[in-house]
């Protein structure tokens, strides 16, 4: 059993704290196989309530969608910060209790990873050198950054606050305000 997640009567409830292994304390893969087995179990649940510090931005990705299908409201209880917002935005109806929050940064990628994945993936790829490797991500960077701005405005997000959730420094948390959160249209119900 995945004990970051659990079912009470319409809510599903969804916390990366509540791992036993710190390595678990994200969202990440295994949570995603979970996460459809109770949605596929419990067809009553009409929301999903959120405790995350984010994780694996590509599982937040699959579970947003997951979250979009089954027309679930969100519910941030603590806190829902990088990824997590992903899954935040999935939801019809969206809210944050009081002294709850929210926080956003643009991703990043280390250099010691980066130089990993290179390695590990040069041949599958095909890049002869680091420069075709550079030349790939730079691609893969734009496409990343665009995808994450077309779903921010899809989900009915401000462009314009859309593009500065964009902007907060990787490495620091912008934890923006309830009231500037509602009228960018983050949060839908007050």
């Amino acid at each position: 059993a995945n004990e970051k997640l659990r079912v009470e009567g319409s809510t599903l409830y969804y916390s990366t704290d509540d791992a036993k292994e710190e390595i678990d304390q994200e969202i990440n893969w295994d949570d995603t196989v979970a996460f459809a087995d109770m949605l596929k179990e419990n067809p009553d649940i009409t929301l999903l309530q959120i405790d995350s510090s984010g994780g694996l931005v590509e599982a937040a990705v699959y579970l947003a969608d997951m979250i979009i299908d089954y027309e679930l409201n969100t519910h941030i209880e603590g806190e829902c910060s990088s990824s997590c917002l992903l899954l935040f935005l999935g939801g019809e109806k969206r809210s944050l209790a009081r002294g709850s929050w929210i926080g956003l940064h643009k991703t990043s990628w280390a250099s010691d990873s980066l130089k990993n994945y290179y390695t590990e993936w040069k041949e599958d790829e095909g890049w002869a050198n680091e420069y075709d490797f550079a030349e790939w991500l730079y691609e893969d960077t734009q496409k990343t950054i665009l995808r994450d701005l077309e779903y921010l405005i899809e989900r009915g997000v401000d462009p314009a606050f859309a593009i500065k959730t964009l902007r907060a420094d990787s490495d620091d948390m912008w934890y923006p305000r309830r009231k500037e959160m509602v009228a960018a249209g983050i949060i839908t119900e007050d």
